[in-house]
């Protein structure tokens, strides 16, 4: 028996090297091939989890294996029975929760199919992952300097839960929010809906090609982004918070603007995965916290499914992460730990960069 499981997958070869060495010189197509006819496995068993209440916990690692560019480009039938087969290995595991991982998270309806071929409550991990946008953007911004009150913020893909979380937590803060969406009617009922009940105005853009040198935040909540969007149009110390998956905005090309996709988590106690899937011993990336902490609590439900996360449940699972002692810590950009200190190198490169008078204060 197993308090949760994590059902997580290769997001790329580098890491499936790591715990597959001999793969690194086999054929790309007979790995591939390979991965589709393995099964699913029990990867590790996390240990060292203790909430600050005095509550342990175990859980497991289970694998699916397959790349991030299978999930992608495999038959979506294929890649959801795949899930769904890694979700009977938990059961037969004895987990009471399974957290999906990655891209594991977008398949099948963003978890409803699959939490409805398994005997096991389901959750994709997108409240507590859409509960540290807005604390990212918010100390990123603080790192550079940047002042809330007259930050501008352009977010691509605004009819998203990420959107609605983002403009709800900073609408009333920042001084001005500009909103581009591909669903023009749909978008025109939601700002109505945010200036009738809550009070915050948004400016609507069809085109960002003329504000995208003026803002000082970029969230990009969608995988459509316009063909146009041109990371070098952006002014120097830019915030550029990318939510697509897989990742879409180099974070390689310019050295005085930071381009981030979320935070690391701490979760309590002296945590080991026994698993590289990335990110240093003990930390772990939001959406697998979220099980974690649903587990402390007893909260053993389906919890995040689906494309609408409520506020509501943003908040709850963000009190509950605090109450049980789960932490803050780097920032990620695709998906790897960057620093506090390589933030504040963006800074000094972006002061060094305006101070040549190539683009404006």
């Amino acid at each position: 028996m197993a308090d949760f499981g994590l059902i997580i997958h290769p997001t790329s070869e580098e890491l499936l090297h790591r715990y597959e060495p001999g793969m690194r010189h086999k054929p790309r197509p007979l790995v591939k091939k390979v991965l589709e006819w393995t099964s699913p496995f029990k990867a590790s068993e996390v240990k060292g989890l203790r909430s600050v209440t005095g509550k342990e916990l175990k859980g497991y690692l289970i694998m699916c294996p397959l790349l991030m560019e299978q999930m992608v480009s495999l038959n979506p039938n294929k890649v959801l029975k795949a899930i769904i087969r890694a979700g009977e290995l938990a059961y037969k595991l004895g987990v009471k929760i399974i957290g999906l991982g990655a891209y594991a998270a977008l398949v099948g309806n963003k978890g409803i199919d699959i939490s409805q071929k398994i005997k096991l409550p389901i959750t994709t991990g997108s409240a507590y992952t859409l509960a540290t946008i807005p604390e990212a953007i918010l100390r990123a911004m603080n790192i550079l300097e940047i002042p809330l009150s007259k930050a501008k913020i352009l977010i691509i893909g605004a009819t998203s839960s990420i959107t609605r979380v983002c403009v709800d937590i900073l609408g009333h803060s920042v001084n001005r929010i500009f909103l581009h969406g591909h669903n023009s009617d749909k978008l025109d009922n939601y700002i109505h809906q945010l200036h009738k009940d809550k009070g915050i105005d948004v400016n609507k853009v069809e085109d960002i090609r003329g504000i995208m040198s003026q803002v000082d935040v970029i969230i990009v909540a969608t995988n459509r982004i316009p063909h146009y969007f041109d990371i070098n149009k952006l002014k120097p110390r830019t915030i550029v918070f990318d939510s697509s998956y897989p990742r879409k905005i180099p974070n390689n090309i310019r050295e005085d603007i930071l381009v981030i996709d979320g935070l690391a988590i701490r979760p309590p106690g002296d945590v080991d995965f026994n698993f590289d899937f990335g990110l240093p011993r003990g930390l772990s990336y939001p959406c697998m916290a979220e099980p974690l902490v649903l587990a402390f609590e007893n909260r053993f439900e389906s919890y995040s499914l689906g494309k609408e996360i409520t506020i509501e449940k943003v908040r709850e699972i963000s009190r509950l992460a605090g109450k049980h002692g789960f932490e803050i810590a780097d920032f990620t950009s695709q998906d790897r730990i960057f620093s506090i200190e390589q933030v504040k190198q963006i800074k000094i490169n972006a002061q060094k960069t305006q101070t040549s008078k190539r683009f404006p204060q």
